[in-house]
């Protein structure tokens, strides 16, 4: 077959989301409103940090009217059982970085021993929500305590209590690597500067809280399961791993989602549970997560502390890196490997960076689980190295821009191999085409010279400047699935591994399929994947989705034209068959998809014919990488030390846009995001593991009036590892936001104040405004 080119292009394209108009008239169908018909589940918690469970008395609840049953892990046949980790390194990755991982048995539902505030415990079920609150609250449990460990540091310590009995110590994972001569590199410097960063405890909280829902098809003794996820493939790998039923016997599908950002990128006990429940009672079961469960019990997010050392030459030139991070998981994480991962190759920064030493450890203590959040430890290596960077430029008298313009990757540096491998194990090479271009652009937007305009018009505000730069792998792999097919009208219905949070994938995967095809987009219907439509499939995380689902739509859309152009050349003469805007022509005849799908229905010419229905499978071979960087003017209130963002602009590398309106809103959005975990976001815990922010009145999140105008410049650079040339960009506003503020912050206050963790201590901006000693 030969084929031409469409005229119809839509990637690149701002066509309005599609999803919006059914969202904004209220007819969304998010999890909660699936409840019709349905008993309701909900959770017996644990109230102690750590402790051993002596006795639960349910025997009152069960007593109480509507009540159907209250169930433990050994009632379910999962007592003991833990959910299965998500993900773990390359084995090249783990020889490279001495990366090593303690073997972590999180409980579906907790057994003997609870281990953090909100751990699952038993379930209620009964007949609606009013009647298994009534229930929970008559069921008993007797606890002994134990001792608590909060701090991350203090549990490394040989004196500290283990927390888990088959483990000798709380060290969940670890890593560490060399390169360059670092001590030789550091007795050579003109300048060494140290540090202690800390980014605190905070994490997604999405407007929708989770849910599940579960019930049996009873024709086909199937498990359905509709849970609002970002990886429905995930959850139910892990349901059959625990249950050891067969991927057949179970249907995991997605509603529409409000919102994710990593915490829904999990598995949950409750997931689990509720499959284990619905087949064994045979009701319809729904769960619905409130708020302060969500602020409890989901996973959260960041909680680091970099110790940092960074060698300079006289003109600021970097000469070493030295990074020692704990990352404090709780309880523990299924994706402890990509945390500690993401960390340490992102502490290397878009930099020229001659030697570096890093090391990085996970600890376990009795704080809620931890999964990935928005960056996964690129925020938090960002904001160790950026501010590293500004305290060696205050040394040297050197403007934070000129530091990081001297030592910015450039196009003469591209591509720039790294001397350890990516988690995949392919050696890292930065395929950028010009970082410092990068810095200069957001200057451009937003340069230092605003701040004049600012002081003048807020006389009540210091004002500063701050700038932040950050690296980030986009696309991981190892796969991702998407299928289409043709419809009877000659439409095409499209789907894909991924699963929406609010991204629109509606648009933009039809608009990949509607380029690919050469269609109009109002032929091409997006439909959400479930694990019966898509069998195999990964998810929605590390800013993959348009990389790896779009591929693989751009791939099955190519396969799918020529599936077709063999069904055409049989209907319309011997000779070679070409593709032109949705027609299959030979000879002086052509076809249309509208007939080849009337040629293989019954009646037709080709009647009985094999469906035109393709699924493909997009394998990048590495990742590819972005970068970026933000400006920030801020105020910092003389009087209150309150921080007002004024205005802010982020310049970041990317591939092709398939839709650049909806990327701007996706690092907008992130941008919102990093300036709640800068300035507002922080789970507390008390001394005895008690969790001090389970409402909005302590677990403070930014407002819209928090929120300047925001810019962004897009960059685009080519990249050779996918079909269509896309680069991620779903984490680009968020990485380099803290660095950014704080450096605001810092130039605000001047006298040299240095922000050292966030959020920001607005007690200490409020001392250090008023002149007063403030420690560090």
């Amino acid at each position: 077959m030969t084929s031409t080119d469409s005229s119809r292009e839509y990637i690149g394209v701002s066509v309005p989301r599609r999803e919006d108009d059914r969202l904004l008239r209220g007819q969304g169908r998010f999890l909660a409103d699936l409840a019709a018909g349905a008993h309701h589940v909900v959770f017996v918690r644990s109230t102690e940090a750590h402790a051993r469970i002596d006795r639960i008395d349910a025997s009152a609840a069960e007593r109480l009217p509507g009540v159907l049953g209250i169930f433990g892990a050994a009632d379910l046949g999962i007592d003991g059982t833990p959910i299965p980790l998500l993900t773990r390194p390359d084995a090249d990755f783990d020889a490279a970085t001495s990366c090593v991982l303690a073997e972590q048995r999180l409980p579906i539902l907790a057994g003997d021993r609870v281990h953090y505030v909100g751990q699952p415990i038993a379930v209620v079920v009964a007949e609606d929500r009013y009647r298994a609150e009534d229930a929970l609250e008559a069921v008993a449990v007797e606890y002994s305590p134990l001792p608590v460990v909060t701090d991350p540091v203090a549990a490394l310590e040989p004196d500290s209590p283990v927390l888990f009995d088959h483990l000798a110590t709380n060290e969940a994972a670890r890593l560490g690597f060399s390169f360059g001569g670092v001590d030789a590199a550091r007795e050579s410097a003109h300048r060494v500067v140290e540090g202690t960063y800390r980014m605190d405890r905070h994490g997604a909280v999405p407007l929708e809280c989770r849910g599940v829902l579960a019930q049996v098809d009873s024709r086909r003794g199937q498990v359905d399961v509709v849970t609002s996820t970002q990886v429905p493939h995930m959850v139910r790998k892990a349901i059959c791993g625990v249950t050891g039923w067969d991927p057949q016997e179970v249907k995991v599908a997605v509603p529409d989602v409000g919102g994710g950002f990593g915490t829904k990128a999990n598995v949950y006990g409750e997931e689990i549970v509720l499959a284990i429940l619905a087949r064994l009672t045979g009701h319809r079961l729904i769960w619905v997560e409130d708020r302060q469960e969500h602020l409890a019990a989901s996973a959260q997010g960041r909680d680091q502390l970099h110790r940092t050392r960074l060698s300079v030459a006289e003109d600021g030139t970097i000469l070493a890196w030295e990074d020692d991070f704990v990352v404090d998981i709780g309880a523990g994480s299924l994706w402890v490997a990509g945390i500690v991962a993401n960390t340490a190759i992102h502490l290397l920064g878009p930099y020229r960076m001659p030697a570096a030493r890093i090391a990085g450890r996970a600890v376990l203590t009795n704080k809620t689980l931890v999964a990935q959040y928005r960056g996964a430890g690129r925020p938090e290596a960002a904001f160790a190295l950026e501010r590293s960077l500004d305290a060696a430029a205050a040394e040297l008298g050197l403007t934070p821009a000129e530091i990081r313009r001297r030592n910015l990757l450039t196009a003469a540096d591209m591509p720039y191999p790294r001397p350890i491998p990516y988690r995949d194990g392919v050696p890292i090479v930065y395929d950028g085409a010009d970082y410092r271009a990068c810095l200069d652009s957001v200057a451009e937007t937003l340069p230092p010279e605003r701040v004049a305009r600012y002081a003048a018009e807020h006389p009540d505000l210091r004002i500063g400047y701050g700038l932040g730069c950050y690296l980030e792998a986009t696309g991981r792999g190892p796969h991702e699935t998407a299928r289409i097919r043709v419809l009877p009208n000659g439409h095409f219905e499209v789907t894909a591994g991924a699963a929406s949070a609010g991204q629109g994938h509606e648009t933009v995967f039809a608009q990949v399929a509607a380029d690919a095809l050469g269609v109009p987009l109002d032929t091409v219907h997006y439909v959400v994947s479930d694990t019966e439509r898509l069998p195999e499939g990964v998810g929605t995380f590390a800013s993959r989705s348009a990389i790896l689902s779009g591929s693989a739509i751009h791939q099955a859309s190519r396969d799918l034209v020529e599936l077709a152009a063999e069904r055409a050349h049989r209907l319309l003469a011997d000779g070679p068959v070409s593709y032109e805007a949705g027609r299959f022509t030979a000879s002086d005849r052509s076809v249309d998809w509208r007939g080849l799908a009337a040629a293989q229905s019954v009646g037709g010419d080709g009647e009985g014919g094999r469906a035109m229905d393709v699924t493909a499978v997009f394998r990048p071979r590495t990742v590819t990488w972005t970068m970026g960087a933000h400006a920030v003017v801020l105020g910092v209130h003389r009087r209150t030390g309150m921080v007002r963002i004024l205005e802010y602009a982020v310049s970041h590398e990317g591939g092709r846009e398939i839709n650049p309106k909806i990327v701007e809103g996706q690092v907008v959005g992130g941008v919102a995001q990093g300036v709640g975990g800068a300035l507002f976001e922080r789970w507390g815990y008390s001394d005895t593991g008690n969790p001090l922010s389970t409402t909005f009145a302590a677990y403070h999140l930014p407002l819209s009036t928090d929120m300047p105008r925001v810019t962004v410049n897009h960059l685009h650079v080519d990249t050779p590892v996918n079909p269509i040339g896309v680069r991620g960009a779903g984490e680009s506003g968020t990485i380099a936001v803290y660095a950014a503020v704080a450096a605001g912050v810092d130039d605000a206050l001047g006298g040299g104040f240095h922000v050292t963790r966030t959020p920001i201590d607005t007690g200490a901006l409020c001392r250090a405004s008023a002149g007063a000693e403030v420690p560090r």
